[in-house]
């Protein structure tokens, strides 16, 4: 199942109460900072560091904001399922499915930058098996695959 980081403006309410709704089942308090700095990952079209967001958030707030208390609120929004961090490009980008928890994989576009997180309940089953055939207890399983996506492989062959 593939779905896109994009989401269509329509769907911020949606996104704001599965959030308040994720946080409140897990006992957390997804207060205005935080909210924010969720809805300016929403807003994003790509991943985002977290100096790229230490500049979204001061821009629109028109302050200055420390870097720690941007981890922060990055840290609790990754332990909530809310956000996800790609390990090769050091970003973060929400996850797409929110309302479950899962073990995601990224397909990621060397070309236009292009992030696609998919589940593959399949891979996640190979990955648990290697990991128990070598007696290994895992506890994040990361799958990052760099290509080009369909548009770009589209138009470099073109």
């Amino acid at each position: 199942m593939t779905a896109r980081h994009t989401k269509p403006p329509q769907l911020a309410a949606k996104w704001r109460k599965l959030a308040e709704k994720r946080c409140a089942n897990r006992g957390e308090r997804l207060t205005p900072a935080r909210l924010a700095a969720y809805a300016e990952l929403l807003n994003s079209d790509k991943p985002v560091s977290a100096y790229e967001l230490i500049a979204l958030l001061e821009k629109r707030q028109a302050r200055k904001i420390a870097p720690l208390t941007v981890y922060r609120h990055l840290d609790f929004l990754m332990r909530v399922g809310l956000v996800h961090r790609l390990e090769s490009t050091q970003s973060y980008l929400p996850c797409v499915h929110p309302e479950h928890s899962h073990e995601s994989q990224y397909l990621l576009c060397s070309m236009c930058g292009r992030v696609d997180e998919v589940e593959s309940k399949a891979l996640e089953t190979i990955l648990s098996q290697l990991a128990d055939t070598h007696d290994f207890q895992t506890q994040n399983a990361i799958v990052e695959i760099k290509g080009l996506c369909g548009d770009c492989s589209s138009s470099s062959s073109s």
